[in-house]
């Protein structure tokens, strides 16, 4: 299996008081793939790569192929040289039959841009490096929603039942036969939006071998959680990285409309996926989720600014709520509000229709309005699942998760993991997050003081640690608490570091709470942190 790769999710939005990559640039280039480029001297010459064409029967010129015309036979491959190879081409001497759904084809819609690295490392003269692109980054992939363009079943089934080819493809891979399954069950269908450099693995003479090639885009391919080719779905071959070439290459075989040396990328691996490849959806130019792995029974989903998803195993009919900022619901009988958001995926809906992996997904697409919004996981029928029904619930901003906070029946917040359990005993939760610059506050149960325990003097005391430390910690300052007891009005702590004792009293802390602070190390804390100004 790949190794782990270090680093943290790209953040779009940094919510500075809620409580509680993406495309790396590469400097140097230089071998991973190079490409040459050649001026005739004539007046308004361009420059163009090597390239030759291949002739009728064969890919190469000179081969003896005895392949059918328009088969790729990269046997034939001499030093130096990569081979194209476009879309619904047959390959020779292919690993497994076609895994792939339909055929394939250049993406017809207008695609996302994709912010290309650039070197100022010195290159020979007519030669040109090749981008590297994040594996991870949002829109370098596409798919058509719900509609896999590869079956890894079928590649499987046919590596099991043909132990000298599964022998082969295990090898490339660095795994054992037994754990082809699960690798490739752990890879995700998705279709190169760009021509994209790999290391091709044909099947001959009982071993693979290996060759540099380019997939043109519209090739479906799966890819492990760094986003890199791993399959090539058309004919089941292995797929590595590109190896570096020891000489500027030569592109043979048959160049397609629209190719050109200088749009071919590479794909590296930089931080793994998460929480779902966010693809173009190739019909309609929408940007979708598709969950990482092959599963078919696995929805595609709408993405966002703000994704809120709902995901459960059985096949009861749990439902899915929003409220935005203004008090406008999202639901299944409300399927979009003035806010932008919107229900995209309703799962089990009356007990039809089960499915094996039911989700229910509602998106701010656009830009979505900061502040609270309240989130409704409600059990609407068992169906026939029995009665408790585990669930986990994700809320992203920006691509990126967010906490999430447990309402209680008294009112209270408290923060929360993704997941929860609904049942005919507590067939309702509710849940609370925060976009932008809001605060999202663990609460306790209110009441004057003086009164019993969890409604006086305790909870005044447990709710002004809770805010004073969230606060801080939010802020990143790491304090000791001294509590000073109760003063009118509210409750007073002594918060000490390396930097001194900062007194400060949280007011009302179980009501309409602030804080004020009551010396200099205090304010200074308190406006740096951003939650008080003098």
């Amino acid at each position: 299996m790949p190794p782990g790769q270090p680093g943290a999710p790209p953040k779009r939005r940094n919510n500075t008081t809620v409580l509680v990559g993406a495309l790396v640039g590469v400097a140097a280039l230089i071998g991973i793939g190079i490409v040459v480029t050649r001026d005739d001297g004539s007046k308004g010459a361009t420059s163009t790569s090597t390239t030759r064409t291949t002739l009728v029967g064969s890919t190469l010129p000179g081969s003896t192929s005895s392949y059918p015309e328009g088969t790729l036979d990269p046997s034939t491959l001499g030093a130096g040289e990569v081979l194209l190879e476009p879309v619904n081409a047959p390959m020779a001497e292919p690993f497994t039959p076609t895994a792939g759904s339909g055929n394939e084809a250049a993406p017809s819609i207008s695609l996302p841009e994709l912010p290309l690295p650039t070197t100022t490392a010195t290159m020979p003269v007519g030669q040109v490096a090749l981008p590297q692109i994040a594996g991870n980054q949002p829109g370098l992939y596409g798919g058509t929603r719900n509609a896999a363009a590869c079956d890894p079943q079928a590649m499987i089934n046919y590596l099991e039942q043909n132990p000298d080819k599964a022998a082969a493809w295990a090898g490339v891979q660095g795994i054992t036969v037994s754990e082809i399954r699960e690798y490739i069950e752990g890879l995700t269908p998705v279709v190169l939006t760009r021509d994209t450099r790999v290391t091709n693995h044909g099947f001959r003479n009982g071993q693979a071998f290996a060759h540099p090639s380019v997939l043109q885009a519209g090739h479906a391919v799966l890819v492990d959680r760094w986003g890199v080719p791993r399959a090539k779905c058309s004919c089941g071959n292995p797929l590595t990285p590109p190896v570096p070439l020891t000489t500027p290459p030569t592109y043979v075989g048959p160049q397609w409309p629209g190719f050109t040396t200088t749009t071919i990328i590479v794909i590296i691996a930089i931080d793994p996926v998460d929480e779902g490849f966010i693809l173009i959806d190739l019909t309609s130019g929408d940007m979708i989720v598709r969950p990482v792995g092959a599963d078919p029974d696995t929805p595609d989903l709408a993405t966002g600014d703000v994704r809120v998803t709902l995901r459960w195993s059985d096949a009861a009919d749990l439902d899915l709520a929003v409220t935005d900022p203004m008090g406008e619901t999202v639901s299944y009988d409300n399927a979009s509000v003035s806010s932008g958001g919107a229900l995209d995926v309703d799962a089990n809906a009356n007990c039809n229709e089960a499915q094996p992996a039911p989700a229910e997904n509602i998106v701010w697409g656009d830009t979505a309005p900061d502040g609270l919004y309240t989130i409704v996981v409600d059990l609407y029928s068992s169906c026939t699942a029995g009665d408790s029904h585990a669930f986990e619930l994700t809320a992203l901003v920006g691509g990126v998760p967010v906490q999430l906070y447990l309402g209680g029946e008294d009112g209270a917040l408290t923060p929360t993991g993704n997941g929860g359990t609904v049942s005919s005993g507590t067939s309702t939760l509710l849940f609370a997050f925060a976009v932008g610059d809001t605060s999202v506050l663990p609460t306790t149960p209110g009441g004057d003081p003086g009164g019993d325990p969890g409604t006086g003097t305790d909870a005044w005391e447990d709710a002004s640690l809770t805010i004073l430390d969230q606060l801080l910690l939010d802020c990143g300052v790491f304090v000791e608490f001294t509590s000073m007891g109760e003063v009118e009005g509210g409750w007073r702590w002594i918060a000490s570091n390396e930097g001194g004792d900062a007194d400060f009293t949280v007011m009302d802390p179980t009501g309409n709470w602030y804080v004020q602070p009551n010396n200099q190390l205090a304010a200074d804390m308190a406006v740096s942190c951003g939650f008080y100004q003098p």
